[in-house]
C-alpha cells in the first residue's frame, strides 16, 4: 500500500467497489444521490445511516443506489475519495504553502494561516467531518489520509520551517515536527472549540481570539522573564 501511487490506491479501491469516479459522467439522479448521502452520513454517522433514507432524501428509488454505488459502503468512498484528493493539495498544502511564502511578519502569516483554516472548515463542514469520523472504523480511509494527505503535508510543511528557521522567523533549537503540532494543536483547538463549546473556550470575538492564537503562538503562555538589568532597576526603583 505505501508503495502505491495515489492513482493507483483509487483505481484499486473504485474497482473493488465497482465505482465510477469521473465526476463529469455522473447523471442529475448521480447527483441526487451524492447530495443526499452527504447529508445522511454527516448527520448519522456510516452506521446510522440506511440506504432508504438516502433514496428517499434524493428522490429517487432504493435500487438506484445499488445500482450506481453497488453498496452502501461503495457510496461512502464515492464520495470521500474524490474529496480526499482534492483536500491533499488544493486544500491543504497549496493554500498553507502560499500564506508561507508571502514575505510579511510572523504574526501576519500565522494570523492570515488561521483564518484560512477556519474557512476551509466552514466551507468544507460536512465532507470533513464524514472523512474523520469515517476514518476511525474505515482501514480504506484512514490509509489514504495517512499516506497522501499527512505524510506530504508534513514534509511539505517541514521543509518551509527549515526555511523560516533560516531566515530567523522561527525557533532553530526546536524540531520541525514540534513546531508544525504547536500550530496545528492551537488552530485545530479554537476551531473545535468554536464549534463545540464557544460559550467555554472561544468567549471572544472572532478577531481577538485569532490575535490570542498568534499571541500564544509568537510568546507563550508564561510572564516573560526579566532580565537581570531590568530587575536590578525595578528594585532601585523601590
Amino acid at each position: 500500500m505505501s508503495k502505491k501511487s495515489w492513482d493507483e490506491w483509487v483505481h484499486d479501491i473504485a474497482e473493488q467497489y465497482d465505482l465510477n469516479l469521473k465526476t463529469d459522467k455522473e447523471t442529475q439522479k448521480q447527483k441526487k444521490i451524492l447530495e443526499a448521502a452527504i447529508h445522511v452520513f454527516a448527520e448519522k454517522g456510516f452506521s446510522g445511516a440506511s440506504t432508504s433514507e438516502i433514496a428517499e432524501r434524493a428522490g429517487v428509488a432504493e435500487a438506484t443506489i445499488f445500482k450506481h454505488y453497488r453498496t452502501k459502503k461503495g457510496l461512502l468512498l464515492r464520495l470521500v475519495i474524490p474529496a480526499i484528493a482534492r483536500v491533499a493539495s488544493s486544500y491543504i498544502a497549496t493554500p498553507v504553502l502560499n500564506i508561507l511564502d508571502q514575505d510579511k511578519p510572523m504574526e501576519e502569516i500565522l494570523r492570515e494561516l488561521v483564518i484560512d483554516r477556519k474557512e476551509l472548515l466552514e466551507k468544507n463542514r460536512k465532507t470533513i467531518r464524514i472523512i474523520l469520523v469515517e476514518s476511525l472504523f474505515h482501514p480504506e480511509i484512514r490509509e489514504a489520509l495517512k499516506n497522501h494527505v499527512a505524510k506530504n503535508v508534513f514534509h511539505m510543511a517541514s521543509d518551509k520551517i527549515e526555511e523560516l528557521k533560516t531566515m530567523g522567523k522561527l525557533r532553530a533549537d526546536l524540531p520541525n515536527h514540534v513546531i508544525l503540532r504547536a500550530v496545528m494543536s492551537q488552530i485545530g483547538a479554537y476551531l473545535l472549540a468554536r464549534n463545540v463549546v464557544p460559550e467555554l473556550l472561544a468567549q471572544g470575538e472572532e478577531d481577538e481570539e485569532i490575535d490570542w492564537i498568534v499571541n500564544v503562538l509568537m510568546n507563550g503562555i508564561t510572564p516573560k522573564k526579566q532580565s537581570k538589568t531590568e530587575s536590578d532597576t525595578h528594585e532601585e526603583s523601590h
